[in-house]
């Protein structure tokens, strides 16, 4: 992974070694549906590898004390019995795997293949074909905070946090842009991911199973026979905005959702897409120092969007030219209101790059003609606008 900045978040900065867990993207990005009991548990189950036990044939098997476990759940007694139980039998359910319809052939991997709890003790089997995925991860990982995961109170935001941690990262020959990522999930792909809908059901894995090069995840999603949260509004209130809500409040995950907005076919068309601007924070970042920073940002850019009437990853970019000052903002758009603007975006990046305004009119307020001139003899220089708002978009 590239990065410019060397500081970036390593969970070891925070607590010992039993405290933070690998975990494969490839095991990540698998499409399953999970309780936020169930994630936690993996976690736990993943933070404890070193004291696995493995068989002859190579499985491995990790074990947890029930009164640990209780303290996940917070509760004792019938009812502890009961989630656990029902917990694990979900966690057997769970697979990863791989399809190539070209040359015919497929493998779909129990995670996994044993799950017990005797004598106050619970213990988890992982399916030897995984190993690879579990120990002695060398790239393609990613790393979280226990605790913190820990204390994530939705199985979304746990999803999302893993999700988007796992997409943190410059593939080559991409424009390499630091800790800054632009990050674009197919919706329908998304609500997979995320568990909202269930990927395990006999429906929806016929058809991504009979899928023909990408997966057709929108008719996937169509069969399945559980329809919860279908419509963009419903998804976005219940699902990504709480879970970016979450993210952002929880110091400690790493990363921090700037914005996001759905991509659409056409004008009033459907959402297809949802594009995810995030922020891979350095320790001092993640330790909250400078959440305020973050939420002050976030203000400005909700201003941004209401006075230009813009996308938001549009506005980030004209708020990140502008260095987050919103009176800049605001002037260079009242003096683009003075001038023939065909591309909005393009002309606010530059002229709060330059503070056109300033130089135009002198003031920090609506723009005025300066001694012996006036806007209208002033040159305006010309600028591919297009070309700078991919610069900073794209």
């Amino acid at each position: 992974m590239q990065q410019n900045n060397t500081d970036i978040v390593n969970i070891s900065d925070y607590y010992d070694e039993r405290n933070y867990y690998s975990r494969s993207n490839f095991m990540i990005s698998s499409k399953y549906r999970s309780s936020l009991l169930s994630n936690r548990l993996m976690a736990v189950s993943l933070s404890r590898l070193s004291t696995a036990k493995e068989s002859e044939e190579g499985y491995l098997t990790v074990t947890v004390k029930g009164r640990d476990i209780q303290e996940l759940f917070g509760t004792k007694g019938n009812s502890f019995f009961e989630q656990l139980r029902d917990t694990a039998h979900g966690m057997t359910g769970q697979t990863i795997g791989w399809s190539n319809p070209v040359t015919k052939e497929f493998e779909y991997i129990a995670v996994v293949v044993n799950a017990q709890y005797k004598a106050g003790e619970f213990s988890i089997e992982f399916n030897k074909k995984i190993k690879d995925f579990l120990v002695d991860l060398t790239r393609n990982y990613s790393v979280f905070n226990l605790p913190v995961m820990l204390s994530l109170k939705s199985s979304y935001s746990f999803r999302m946090v893993e999700l988007l941690r796992a997409k943190c990262f410059h593939r080559k020959g991409e424009v390499n842009t630091g800790n800054l990522f632009k990050i674009e999930f197919d919706i329908n792909e998304l609500r997979l991911d995320l568990g909202v809908v269930n990927a395990e059901l006999a429906e929806v894995r016929k058809i991504l199973n009979k899928s023909k090069g990408k997966p057709d995840y929108a008719k996937a999603v169509e069969a399945s026979p559980e329809k919860l949260f279908e419509s963009w509004y419903e998804f976005k209130r219940n699902v990504i905005d709480k879970s970016v809500k979450e993210i952002n409040n929880t110091p400690g995950t790493g990363i921090h959702v700037d914005s996001y907005e759905p991509k659409k076919s056409g004008k009033g068309g459907k959402v297809y897409a949802v594009v995810f601007y995030v922020s891979l924070l350095t320790k001092t970042e993640d330790k909250g120092i400078t959440s305020v920073e973050n939420r002050d940002n976030d203000k400005i850019l909700d201003e941004i969007i209401d006075l230009i009437g813009i996308k938001a990853g549009q506005a980030r970019s004209i708020g990140e030219a502008a260095g987050w000052d919103l009176e800049k903002v605001r002037r260079n758009y009242e003096y683009s209101l003075t001038k023939n603007v065909e591309d909005i975006v393009g002309f606010m990046i530059k002229a709060v790059k330059e503070d056109w305004a300033s130089a135009a009119g002198g003031d920090r307020s609506r723009p005025r003609a300066s001694k012996g001139r006036s806007f209208s003899n002033f040159t305006e220089r010309k600028y591919d606008y297009d070309k700078l708002a991919n610069e900073v978009i794209n």
